[in-house]
């Protein structure tokens, strides 16, 4: 019987010992969640179904979409700030959820967003449009800037306090000394058909709500609100070409991850990421949507965000927007 043990000790030796660079390949073997913190519908939650197929296809697993909406984002964004850094839980932010709620919330947000995440990529930039009723004589932005400035507190129309584009609006009026009034609704659609019906004279919003009603006619565009031309509306001018040169506001969509996540899993899925969003078709989808396709390493994004963090900062305290 001793001899018997000592022999199956022995065999049991001579097993490969599987090392922890062996066990890594592996990754993935089972579902990744790519978490949404909208509701279905809006233009994350279609980039992330999107994407959930050719990227599950890269890795070699199953990628399952999870809306979790609430809070303005809040909720969704903090439950994949919590989730394990294991490369199995990542999730779509935006300039809302990582460069303006911080601030809008005064710091008592219940995640950090620079030190709560893995910053994977920046998936692409969406331009806001300043646009009119086609009612106002003004097509180009310093007749708009001359008619407002006729017109002191005329309203232009957001989808709501503390967006990206209430804080352009804040913007110009510190920039250009305008006295145009926020006028806040509870979507961009709501928005847009405001200034469609004539209860508002301005109206901005991002490209994608915007762009039906400028092909109607019902709607006339001025400027977009990024520094160079939309691909979607080649002959609208960036308001940096005429008016306000250092100006950049595009609204972002990116991916992350819980902060820790290991270097080799953000390689992998950065990767992987930009394999799955290379295809014409998809991206032809995205532009469709407004979406300009960016993917940039983690290491330059991370770079960006902190880079422009201080200026939607900047951005929140002018327009004295405050969530408590």
């Amino acid at each position: 019987m001793r001899l018997k043990f000592i022999s199956i000790l022995a065999a049991l030796a001579a097993l490969p010992v599987a090392s922890p660079a062996v066990a890594q390949q592996a990754y993935p073997n089972k579902p990744i969640r790519l978490m949404v913190a909208y509701a279905p519908g809006g233009s994350a939650d279609i980039m992330a179904r999107l994407l959930s197929e050719p990227l599950g296809r890269t890795l070699g697993t199953t990628v399952i979409v999870e809306n979790k909406p609430g809070g303005a984002g809040i909720v969704g964004t903090e439950a994949c700030a919590r989730a394990p850094a294991d490369g199995y839980t990542i999730c779509f932010g935006s300039t809302t959820t990582h460069s303006i709620l911080p601030f809008l919330h005064g710091g008592k947000l219940p995640f950090d967003p620079l030190k709560d995440f893995t910053a994977l990529t920046l998936v692409g930039t969406q331009p806001n449009v300043i646009a009119v009723n086609p009612t106002i004589p003004a097509n180009t932005m310093p007749e708009l800037i001359a008619w407002a400035k006729a017109n002191p507190g005329a309203g232009y129309a957001t989808a709501g306090i503390g967006t990206s584009n209430h804080l352009i609006g804040a913007y110009l009026n510190k920039e250009l000394g305008l006295d145009i009034s926020h006028v806040p609704y509870r979507s961009g659609g709501l928005a847009t058909g405001a200034a469609v019906a004539g209860e508002v004279p301005i109206v901005i919003d991002q490209i994608s709500t915007v762009l039906p009603f400028l092909t109607s006619g019902k709607l006339k565009a001025i400027a977009v609100t990024s520094p160079k031309r939309s691909q979607l509306l080649p002959e609208i001018p960036s308001i940096t070409e005429s008016v306000l040169p250092s100006i950049k506001f595009d609204s972002y969509q990116a991916l992350f991850a819980p902060a820790g996540l290991p270097p080799e899993l953000v390689h992998k899925l950065n990767d992987a990421i930009r394999k799955a969003l290379s295809d014409p078709e998809i991206r032809k989808r995205h532009l469709e949507l407004g979406i300009e396709l960016v993917l940039n390493s983690s290491e330059d994004f991370t770079a960006w965000l902190r880079e422009t963090s201080p200026r939607w900062q900047e951005l929140v305290t002018l327009s004295g927007a405050k969530v408590e």
